[in-house]
């Protein structure tokens, strides 16, 4: 038999309904054995183990590769021939020649030849970079979209125990005559809501645990489970996500202006081989006439390019308005960067005070008015589903809490992405140098 509901039970109900902590750790599991991922340790497995960023951390040694080959000097040619008067008169009259050459490229051909290819190695490690830096960015919005989710499932639930609870007094009540049915269908409806949005945020949820996993390289079947607290993970980004502009560490614009000076290092290259390669060698021949006697010649050979018309001119208009191109591209990639920082930024000011206007005003508004139905309804001034309705009303406000320090956290991953202050990639780029 089901015990009566006293005074100091309902009140014990609220204490476990209401009074338990708001944001409880985030944590989602598919399968048995999985590792718990704080937002760091996720960010350090997806630099270690993201499938794209792995083929691209190959594009320095790439660029190593060309700028070794670039280097290199061209082999030397042998030149053999051989020659007879056999169709047309075939009096036995033969030669025979071998030599050989080496192209001698002129002037500074192969210094600027070097000096374009290491450009090319700067270009590789700053986009290896800038795809490093969106990659942390990626992760930590697609986690913080996790993390949230969870928390307003478990607020969800919370509701669902509360309104499941109104239903079980409305049709106590309705059985002794005390309410109308009305009431009990009113119960039950907000009670049915309240499911159905649970059951879309965990749908949400199971989706965008999904969308996690490849970005840490992990397969679809893989088990994973999140575990980090909103709050500790706003207090970390908010003491590093900004930064003055002079430490700002945006690897794409490195890449702009590492790609203006590969021009200039192309455009010289251009004047160079504008120039030709100069040709050596040296030959031997043997003839034989008629008659029978031979005869051998020594000789050498020298091959002079004579740049008279193709002096590379069509290059290097292309080089100098690509050379343009790349310089007004630059100065429009630094404002779009300060453009990104200032509305993260912003973004990040205004919701950091509205959660203080949830904490300050907004939350201790709906308990005091909770405590005082609690108050009232110790006196017998108003039904218990009056109470319950109120603890309703403060978990909606401590929903409308979370999401905005969902936005805040947001706000705050952005802006990190957009100053390029994760600590993660001063970390690689630390461990990069020690190579």
């Amino acid at each position: 038999m089901a015990r009566p509901l006293t005074t100091r039970s309902f009140f014990k109900f609220l204490r476990q309904a209401v009074l338990c902590p708001t944001l409880v750790t985030a944590t989602v599991a598919l399968g048995y054995s999985a590792e718990r991922l704080s937002l760091d340790a996720a960010l350090r497995q997806a630099l270690a183990n993201n499938r794209d960023l792995s083929a691209a951390s190959l594009g320095p040694e790439i660029a190593r590769g060309q700028v070794e080959q670039s280097a290199l000097k061209p082999n030397p040619s042998l030149d053999v021939g051989a020659q007879s008067d056999l169709i047309t008169g075939n009096t036995g009259a033969r030669k025979f020649g071998v030599g050989i050459s080496q192209a001698i490229p002129l002037g500074n051909r192969l210094q600027e030849s070097q000096s374009v290819a290491r450009t090319g190695v700067t270009l590789a490690e700053d986009d290896l970079a800038n795809r490093q830096r969106l990659l942390l960015g990626e992760v930590s919005r697609a986690y913080l979209d996790l993390l949230v989710l969870v928390q307003q499932v478990s607020l969800r639930d919370r509701l669902i125990a509360s309104s499941t609870r109104l239903v079980e007094l409305s049709d106590a009540r309705a059985k002794r005559g005390e309410v109308s049915l009305i009431e009990v269908n009113a119960a039950r409806l907000d009670l049915a809501k309240v499911e159905q949005e649970r059951a879309t945020l965990h749908a949400e949820q199971v989706s965008q645990l999904q969308r996690l996993k490849p970005l840490l390289g992990l397969s679809p079947d893989d088990p994973l489970e999140i575990s980090d607290d909103l709050d500790a993970v706003i207090s970390r980004l908010a003491n590093t996500a900004d930064a003055e502009k002079s430490n700002w560490n945006r690897a794409d614009l490195r890449l702009a202006n590492a790609s203006f000076e590969r021009i200039g290092a192309e455009q010289r290259l251009a004047h160079a081989e504008a120039r030709g390669d100069l040709t050596v060698g040296a030959t031997y021949d043997y003839e034989r006439d008629t008659v029978g006697d031979s005869a051998h010649f020594l000789g050498v050979k020298l091959s002079i390019p004579l740049p008279l018309k193709n002096k590379n001119q069509g290059k290097l208009r292309e080089l100098r308005a690509d050379r343009t191109r790349a310089q007004r591209e630059t100065e429009a990639l630094e404002l779009s960067i300060a453009s990104e920082v200032a509305v993260a930024r912003q973004r990040a000011a205004q919701f950091k005070e509205i959660i203080t206007g949830y904490q300050t005003t907004v939350l201790p508004l709906g308990l005091a008015a909770e405590n005082n139905l609690n108050a009232a309804y110790q006196q017998g001034q108003v039904p218990m589903v009056q109470v319950i309705q109120s603890q309703q009303q403060r978990l909606a406000l401590e929903a409308g809490a979370l999401e905005a320090k969902a936005t805040y956290a947001r706000a705050l991953a952005e802006l990190q992405t957009a100053t390029g202050s994760n600590p993660q990639l001063a970390s690689v780029a630390s461990d990069n140098s020690q190579r």
